[in-house]
């Protein structure tokens, strides 16, 4: 299958998780990632050291902070999981416990890409959608393959909003509201508007269409002001924060404060959030 089709950004992700077990100190583990990396996606991981240094610690902080989301939200009572737009995201095998199931919703093309890799290993994909979330019925699509509406539930949504048309995203959380009246949806965000690239600094804007020249996409949405989700959709904010701000948690509290002025401030425009 050629690789465009599945979804480059995927694979970049995957090779940045891949080389998570080299590094000091180790933050997660994820023993599936290097079956999705490939020379193509470190090179592009390395343009994105290149572009702005702190990029890929970053996506190795958020792929440790919705680990814990996962792993605290299960301790809570959650019984589902749903893994939202997660490319090639093995937290259904490497996060998975007894008595809770997880479900995945993508593309066709990177899920049945992600199936035969699974199967060529000797496992399986769990219960997935089919599709583009924005485009098809989710809750129904997932109550076809036993998802209980009724079960508390956790979303994860990484490494999405920032891709997607700003127009499409409020309908399709009042969507998911409409339909599943206890769940929590973790993701990441930039706190700007990126339709209008409003950046404080012109050094801002140039890391960040670095990393989008790195990936091979463009970032259209942003939130300055995540109280639209209170306001425009069913939602309360439980926990936000920057992801550089997890540093001292992580072990890496040196490691960030030591970096230029400008690059923190830089870092403080990449956000997570979680809705209730």
């Amino acid at each position: 299958m050629d690789i465009n089709e599945v979804g480059f950004t995927a694979f970049v992700i995957a090779s940045i998780r891949a080389l998570e077990e080299d590094k000091s100190p180790v933050l997660f583990n994820d023993p599936y990632a290097r079956w999705f990396s490939n020379e193509r996606a470190v090179g592009a991981a390395r343009q994105m050291d290149a572009a702005f240094p702190p990029s890929t610690t970053m996506v190795r902080f958020r792929t440790r902070h919705f680990n814990g989301f996962v792993e605290r939200g299960i301790e809570a009572g959650a019984r589902q999981v749903v893994l939202l737009g997660g490319g090639f995201d093995m937290r259904a095998h490497h996060l998975a416990r007894p008595g809770v199931a997880f479900f995945e919703v993508d593309q066709r093309a990177v899920l049945e890409f992600k199936r035969t890799v699974l199967a060529d290993h000797g496992m399986e994909q769990p219960p997935s959608v089919y599709g583009n979330y924005l485009e098809v019925d989710v809750p129904h699509g997932l109550a076809r393959v036993g998802f209980d509406p009724e079960v508390p539930t956790l979303i994860v949504w990484e490494g999405n909003t920032m891709y997607l048309p700003p127009d499409l995203i409020m309908p399709f959380l009042n969507r998911l509201a409409g339909a599943m009246p206890t769940f929590s949806i973790a993701f990441d965000y930039f706190s700007v508007d990126l339709q209008k690239r409003e950046f404080e600094t012109d050094e801002d804007m140039e890391r960040l269409e670095g990393v989008e020249r790195a990936m091979g996409a463009s970032f259209p949405t942003g939130f300055p002001d995540l109280t639209v989700f209170e306001t425009q959709a069913p939602y309360r904010v439980a926990d936000s924060g920057t992801f550089a701000g997890l540093a001292e948690e992580y072990g890496l509290g040196d490691m960030v404060a030591a970096y230029p002025e400008d690059w923190r401030e830089t870092l403080k425009l990449y956000r997570y959030c979680v809705l209730v």
